[in-house]
């Protein structure tokens, strides 16, 4: 059991996180293993999401504690949670459309000429955007401008930058969602390589082979509260949908 424990690397206890009157989230529990990946489903308004930007700090929540490598951590924005190991590819993509993907990549972070002297390397820019691309197989041009590419490349680039922060957590939501099966494939060869390095990943998704294909385990949500969570291989479509809709 210690040996368990040694090697979770989020545990998320009591979480609750109320808009007004509305209780989104009920006294929640996730723990995420290092090199492991999991799955995260329920329908909509189960929390999955809400949960997941109580972590990133976007929500700040109401109750509970999250303990990321050992430490407890209440994140004051997204920001502080990047820079502390944490990060998040959101399905809807919040990116400057009009700058290059390389100020995307380190927007708030430039390396700079030398270091006290506030100009930026552009040429170091371009090479650690380069270095990380080749990384994951990406083939994008560093220069390219945002808008000029499709989505699936743009959240290609978003996946990128949170490999950047050398994370330690990655949340994936709805991350396959504007991809192609090609796509996919390649996301879930980054996503596994991420797994061997020592990385916790959460995957949240409706599509239910997905899930059971890359998960390691899987927790299911209903109404804001957690009901189950068990080794994919163990778990069937069928009773993904009963545990999700409660009967």
């Amino acid at each position: 059991m210690a040996e368990d424990k040694k090697d979770i690397i989020l545990s998320i206890r009591g979480m609750s996180k109320s808009f007004g009157r509305n209780k989104v989230l009920k006294h929640i529990d996730l723990d995420v293993k290092k090199g492991s990946i999991m799955g995260l489903m329920g329908e909509n308004g189960a929390g999955k999401s809400t949960m997941m930007k109580c972590l990133f700090g976007t929500y700040q929540k109401d109750e509970g504690t999250i303990i990321l490598d050992g430490k407890e951590i209440n994140f004051t924005g997204p920001k502080d949670a990047l820079e502390n190991g944490v990060a998040m590819v959101h399905q809807e993509l919040n990116q400057a459309l009009k700058r290059t993907v390389m100020d995307n990549i380190w927007l708030g972070r430039y390396p700079l000429v030398k270091k006290g002297l506030p100009f930026v390397s552009d040429k170091q820019s371009y090479n650690d955007t380069k270095k990380v691309f080749e990384d994951l197989g990406i083939s994008v041009n560093p220069r390219t401008i945002m808008s000029t590419m499709p989505v699936s490349q743009r959240q290609m680039v978003e996946i990128a930058k949170a490999v950047s922060f050398n994370s330690k957590i990655i949340v994936f939501d709805e991350p396959t969602s504007s991809l192609t099966e090609t796509e996919v494939e390649h996301l879930f060869r980054i996503i596994n390589m991420l797994k061997q390095r020592g990385c916790g990943i959460v995957y949240i998704s409706h599509k239910m082979e997905e899930i059971l294909r890359i998960s390691d385990d899987v927790t299911i949500m209903r109404d804001g509260q957690w009901v189950a969570t068990r080794p994919a291989k163990e778990l069937t479509m069928d009773e993904i949908i009963r545990l999700m809709v409660g009967r």
